[in-house]
């Protein structure tokens, strides 16, 4: 701790309270100012006096009134809904405007405050949070159809107290305020970083691990574009975020001095530029109404950001975050380097790290580090996984030295989907593997394609393993019936998709267990392996002993009428449909296997018979060559 009292008073005072650090100046520092000279007196009431004068027209950022109003909003949206089901008439789209007007009045307050005023960062950070967090209440509410919220036009203009205009967006659909939220938060951060205490800057990771809690990881790169959604940031090669190119942008009256708060005054700001669009600039970190003084924080800020990054990654990595930090970083290989050892220590904690591992290791072609993981953990993949270990597999077969190893997981993880296709087949058409049978499939194959009686015994075959239905009623229909319920119709039907609530939303991630279990993609990993065996060098021979031993597991494969029997009776059943496509998938690739062995035999045969022609011609001109010359009888040489 510091030595001298003024030093050592600062620090005690920053780690009280607000309440008892206005407590303690109001007893304890308000009446020394009756003590010391009248000369230091005068100039701290002048001081208060030119702090007095400068917030006077500070906008107040009443969060308690302004949630109180959102939530009215919000519930009389709620109770239109409900009318809405009775009445024809709504009133959705003006109650949603008044409520997105509100929030948007209260955005620009806010900007002011940070950007023009330089003061109340903590609750302007607050306020930020709540909008984001009313946002995302319109847009996930039980209110029935959406179309309002997303299709509403919203236009966006940032005034300056003088009435100027700073920045303005034209939005198709109030989701996209989320862009305004996150440009105003680079606006804060970055003034908080040339003009905020020590105390101040030291909450700013705490912010941005708010921001990241409420609207994920992303946001947090978005905030360094000022909302936008940036695909990459061209530094200069030094790497200080400096653009030399936007010099001339610049004018000396727009450069800020020691950044001293007395000498700054609300109506000289620091810009006085008329072009206040940030598109010009060719650095993704810039916004041009910043002075030259606030830009230099931008660097500092992407620090920051990098470093909650990097916090997140060590909990939940993923490729897209390892992208992002690429992006962002000043250092590639360092980053790489910072990456790869987080890797090394979590990969095998679940699966999801476990997959990310694959896709990252991949990316940065480390072979080594993939087989390692493959031979040590491989039990952690899921069938979801499959892309993953399809890029991991591609990546290690670049390298000669585990070629033969990609190939080995190639056709084991090929064979692994064709099981999982036969399970599922064999839960619709339970009596395919009984010998009778069995030797019935075989008479059929040997019958002439389209011939009328193998179109007859194909309709009876398929017949005869098809699963019947159950007796067994619905569990949920049991319990209804127990309960003295109505049976819902659904219920009563056993081909009924019990499971269609897992289509209401495709992307949500507590689901993909159930997906996995109920509604495979089999396809997708099926057609994902056939894809990287053709890819990979030695990979369509692999697909085609692949497809020898799939003949072997699903006989029935070989017949393209009776799969075309069988498709026809699963597509009749909503539940089953996973499996149709599966089915239709492995068809398409077996007739293209038995096309490629016909083809391969031809071949084998026409080399055949065409080294056979050559050796025969060869023979003959060898006989011919080494026989001694025909006798010529009756001639004058045969007379002695």
């Amino acid at each position: 701790m510091a030595s001298n009292p003024s030093a050592k008073f600062m620090c005690l005072y920053a780690s009280l309270p607000p309440d008892v650090q206005s407590s303690l100046v109001e007893r304890q520092l308000v009446p020394l100012l009756d003590l010391v000279s009248k000369d230091k007196s005068k100039k701290i009431v002048a001081s208060a006096s030119r702090h007095h004068k400068k917030f006077s027209q500070l906008p107040s950022l009443d969060l308690k009134a302004k949630r109180a109003e959102i939530n009215g909003l919000l519930d009389e949206l709620n109770r239109d809904s409900k009318r809405s089901f009775v009445k024809e008439r709504s009133n959705v789209e003006e109650l949603l405007m008044e409520t997105i007007d509100s929030l948007l009045d209260w955005l620009n307050n806010i900007w002011q405050v940070v950007y023009e005023f330089r003061t109340n960062y903590s609750l302007a950070h607050t306020c930020l949070l709540f909008a984001s967090d009313v946002l995302e209440n319109i847009a996930n509410a039980r209110t029935g159809c959406k179309c309002s919220f997303m299709h509403l036009f919203v236009p966006v203009v940032l005034k300056k107290m003088s009435g100027k205009n700073v920045k303005s967006w034209a939005f198709t659909g109030a989701h996209h305020i989320d862009e305004v939220l996150l440009w105003i938060w680079r606006d804060l951060f970055v003034t908080l970083l040339a003009y905020g205490s020590k105390q101040q800057k030291k909450a700013i990771p705490g912010m941005l691990n708010d921001i990241q809690n409420i609207m994920g990881w992303k946001s947090l790169e978005r905030i360094l574009y000022g909302g936008k959604k940036r695909g990459r940031v061209f530094l200069p090669p030094d790497s200080d975020g400096y653009c030399e190119e936007m010099d001339d942008v610049y004018s000396e009256d727009m450069i800020d001095g020691d950044g001293d708060d007395d000498d700054w005054d609300v109506d000289t700001d620091d810009d006085d530029s008329s072009d206040c669009s940030d598109d010009h600039c060719l650095c993704g970190f810039h916004s041009i109404h910043w002075s030259k003084y606030i830009k230099d924080q931008r660097i500092r800020l992407r620090d920051l950001v990098h470093d909650a990054l990097v916090a997140v990654f060590k909990v939940t990595p993923s490729a897209a975050l390892y992208s992002s930090l690429g992006t962002i970083c000043a250092d590639e290989d360092a980053m790489e380097e910072l990456t790869s050892q987080i890797l090394v220590g979590i990969a095998t904690h679940s699966s999801e790290n476990f997959a990310a591992a694959l896709n990252i290791f991949s990316i940065q072609e480390d072979s080594e580090k993939i087989v390692s993981l493959l031979n040590s953990h491989s039990q952690l993949l899921r069938p979801r996984d499959a892309p993953s270990l399809q890029l991991a597999t591609l990546s290690i077969a670049n390298d000669p030295s585990f070629q033969l190893y990609a190939l080995q997981v190639l056709e084991k993880e090929l064979l692994d989907s064709c099981r999982t296709i036969r399970a599922a087949l064999i839960s619709g058409f339970c009596r395919m593997e009984s010998e009778k049978n069995k030797s019935e499939l075989m008479d059929i194959l040997a019958l002439q394609y389209n011939s009328l009686p193998r179109k007859s015994r194909v309709e009876h075959w398929v017949e005869a393993v098809i699963t019947p239905p159950s007796s067994t009623p619905h569990p949920m229909a049991l319990a209804a019936m127990m309960m003295g319920l109505p049976l819902p119709a659904a219920l009563d039907d056993e081909d009924g998709d019990t499971f269609s609530y897992l289509d209401i939303d495709r992307e949500d991630p507590d689901l993909d267990d159930l997906r996995d279990e109920f509604r495979p993609k089999m396809k997708e990993r099926l057609e994902g392996w056939i894809e990287t065996g053709r890819s990979i060098k030695g990979g369509p021979a692999v697909l085609l002993t692949a497809y020898k031993n799939i003949v072997e597991l699903i006989p029935c494969i070989q017949a393209s009428d009776i799969v075309d029997e069988m498709l026809g009776r699963l597509s009749d059943k909503p539940s089953k449909l996973y499996v149709c496509d599966a089915l239709e998938s492995l068809n398409k690739f077996c007739k293209q296997q038995k096309k490629r062995m016909v083809v391969n035999v031809k071949g084998k045969r026409s080399n055949k018979s065409t080294a056979s022609a050559s050796a025969s011609r060869g023979n003959t001109l060898d006989e011919s060559s080494s026989s001694p010359p025909p006798l010529r009888l009756g001639g004058m040489d045969d007379v002695d």
